[in-house]
């Protein structure tokens, strides 16, 4: 009886008039709704990447008070945030794999758009006496893989091999023909050159701790075949190669500087040895191609500082060999140069060109 014809009685156009009223008053309510939703994620200009606590401690405790869950992250860690810089910061849990999926998870963390943000991934690592002191920073130009790679026992390889360590597509250490551009892609990440450059020159006027009595008595068995053991600590531009072992020893650094050079035509310095920078680089790039980050080539800086040295002085077996740790001015270091690197790059002051100019200088063309 509510119909007539084609017409609606009164009643009933009412009754539709407020229905149209309701759910137009609901889908503005849920537009207002997911608009709020969508302010509130949170927009980091930069991400400050630690891999354990002793790492982490100085960058909770002085500047990431804010602590968020972060229970999807391998180290169990929250994450650590700053509203005023909006600087966001994580400890991935050691090693390639926990970095691997700390990174990951973070970036499809829906709290957070990380389109923008810049990396700088703050650790600690074993140095090579040859080109740094104990409580040095290196930025790294070039990230090389040493994970990847075929293995012969040295006591069942050809007498005249350096090495057991082989590529894996090749039969012998370091063969022919040189590695390719696909080879390279999964091997070597080459950070941006005037991104390096100019937070390198931001840490040099900053300026690290002196050494303390520690590191100096440490380093002095060193000085004589390596003078540079022996200086106050410096920053400076040094490579870094990503193991998952914690090795140690002459020999085996010989291979790792003839690694990195072998897999950069030459143009990479082995400085520090790490567990995590290629594994927190390649899950960047997996981001980047989903349009969730900046890929690490152009976003993401890479700072070590020296704990230890990654072979004995003369006289001591590797063996025997705890590596001289020393981490807590390690620590402070990286704390030290790394803060005003990530204060600058909030602030929206990045690289200008004459840290171009100088990046260019230092990155010479690789194929």
């Amino acid at each position: 009886k509510g119909l007539v014809g084609s017409a609606m009685a009164p009643s009933s156009l009412t009754s539709m008039s407020g229905l149209r009223w309701f759910v137009a008053a609901l889908l503005l309510g849920w537009a207002s709704v997911v608009g709020a939703s969508y302010q509130d994620v949170l927009r980091p200009a930069v991400v400050v990447v630690t891999t354990f606590d002793g790492e982490w401690r100085h960058w909770r405790e002085r500047l990431l008070h804010l602590e968020l869950p972060f229970p999807v992250g391998a180290s169990g860690f929250p994450l650590g945030w700053n509203a005023e810089l909006r600087v966001l910061g994580l400890v991935t849990g050691m090693g390639s794999k926990n970095a691997a999926l700390s990174i990951t998870a973070l970036g499809h963390d829906s709290r957070f758009d990380l389109r923008e943000a810049h990396w700088l991934l703050a650790g600690i690592g074993g140095f090579d006496p040859r080109h740094a002191s104990l409580g040095s920073a290196a930025f790294a130009g070039f990230l090389v893989d040493g994970n990847m790679a075929r293995f012969v026992d040295p006591r069942e390889m050809p007498s005249h091999w350096p090495t057991g360590w082989m590529p894996l597509n090749r039969s012998a250490p370091y063969a022919s023909p040189p590695p390719t551009a696909a080879e390279k892609e999964v091997m070597v990440y080459r950070m941006a050159p005037e991104l390096v450059a100019w937070a390198c020159a931001v840490a040099q006027a900053t300026g690290l701790p002196a050494a303390t009595e520690a590191q100096r008595h440490a380093s002095e068995g060193y000085i004589a075949d390596y003078p540079a053991a022996g200086l106050p600590p410096s920053v400076l531009i040094g490579d870094s190669m990503s193991t998952d072992l914690f090795w140690a020893g002459e020999l085996s650094t010989q291979w790792a500087r003839r690694w990195m050079r072998y897999w950069t035509s030459d143009t990479a310095t082995f400085v520090a040895s790490d567990m995590e920078d290629v594994a927190v680089a390649a899950s960047l790039t997996a981001l980047a191609r989903a349009g969730r980050a900046r890929p690490p080539t152009e976003a993401m800086i890479v700072l070590r500082t020296a704990s230890n040295f990654v072979f004995p002085p003369p006289g001591q077996h590797p063996g025997m060999y705890d590596g001289g740790f020393i981490p807590e001015p390690a620590f402070e270091a990286a704390f030290a140069v790394g803060e005003p690197v990530v204060r600058a790059l909030a602030a929206g002051r990045g690289p200008s060109i004459a840290g171009r100019v100088a990046g260019e200088e230092h990155a010479t063309l690789w194929a």
